[in-house]
């Protein structure tokens, strides 16, 4: 099987334009409005852009994906760690973006009022580093253990390791029921991670399959392991400085209480949202096909 990693190497540093897929996530965060997106959620999705569109500023130099995606060989036998970091933050192409940022919108929403805006920011940190540590250990594992080497050079890149433990999270905080998996297969929500996980494999067979495997299992650390009592340790939940909401007419009714703190803005029914993140994937994928990256 040959690797994609040539293909990662040779991605240009240059500055990008933006293209419909940029316009459609602008146009989704204006919906929403920018007063009703907490700060931590908003400034992930600025963050992400601006490193995909490589906006100057103040004179950082963007590095290539060949130089921040995550691989067995180039972090750990390598010793280059600072992709554990780095590699969440760059994405492989512009849909590849919109689906992450547009899912991060709405997962954020969700989580950032509950858990509290420096809270928040702490469990993306955490998130982000141990998704991608677990990753590794996955791709060494499969190498290990199958027998599959060319997990070892499998090289990936994207938000969306991070986005599938806040998902596992997410539902957690809703009552069990059911969502619509691109927004037309029924299934229940403790489930729903599971599928997607599956379908976009299926769909998008580029797409790291063991960098979102690894989001799930991070996420399960957090709601059912000893991930969130370690990290209370450090920084409690219940003492995080939180964002204050606005009720205006851009948000959302709350119609479903979570099953730890109750919500207080006026942000909109979470399974609508899923729905809404489903629909989103479901046209991701449409314009995934020709991808030849390992995407996360």
């Amino acid at each position: 099987m040959q690797s994609n990693w040539l293909l990662v190497n040779m991605f240009s540093g240059s500055r990008r334009g933006p293209g419909l897929a940029i316009f459609m996530l602008a146009t989704q965060i204006f919906q929403v409005g920018l007063h009703n997106i907490p700060p931590v959620t908003l400034a992930t999705i600025a963050i992400n852009t601006i490193i995909f569109l490589r906006i100057p500023i103040l004179n950082i130099r963007y590095p290539s994906l060949g130089n921040v995606c995550i691989s067995v060989v180039n972090t750990w036998y390598k010793g280059d760690w600072k992709r554990i970091a780095l590699a969440a933050f760059f994405h492989a192409d512009e849909w590849h973006l919109y689906y992450n940022m547009a899912s991060m919108l709405f997962k954020g929403m969700s989580l950032e009022k509950r858990l509290g805006s420096a809270y928040f920011v702490y469990l993306l940190a955490v998130f982000t580093i141990l998704t991608n540590g677990v990753l590794l250990g996955l791709n060494y594992a499969t190498d290990e253990f199958l027998g599959y080497h060319e997990y070892l050079s499998h090289c990936a890149v994207g938000f969306s390791g991070v986005l599938f433990a806040l998902k596992v999270v997410t539902t957690y905080y809703l009552p069990p029921g059911i969502q619509y998996i691109m927004g037309i297969i029924p299934i229940h929500s403790r489930l729903a991670c599971w599928a997607e996980l599956f379908l976009i494999q299926i769909f998008v067979p580029n797409a790291s399959f063991t960098g979102h495997l690894a989001g799930i299992l991070v996420g399960l650390l957090y709601v059912k392991g000893p991930l969130k009592p370690i990290m209370d340790i450090f920084i409690p939940a219940a003492n995080s400085p939180s964002y204050t909401y606005k009720a205006q007419a851009t948000g959302y009714r709350n119609q479903y209480q979570p099953r730890h703190q109750p919500p207080t803005g006026n942000y909109g029914n979470t399974r609508n949202l899923n729905q809404g993140e489903d629909e989103d994937l479901a046209e991701a994928i449409r314009h995934s096909q020709a991808e030849s990256h390992n995407t996360c």
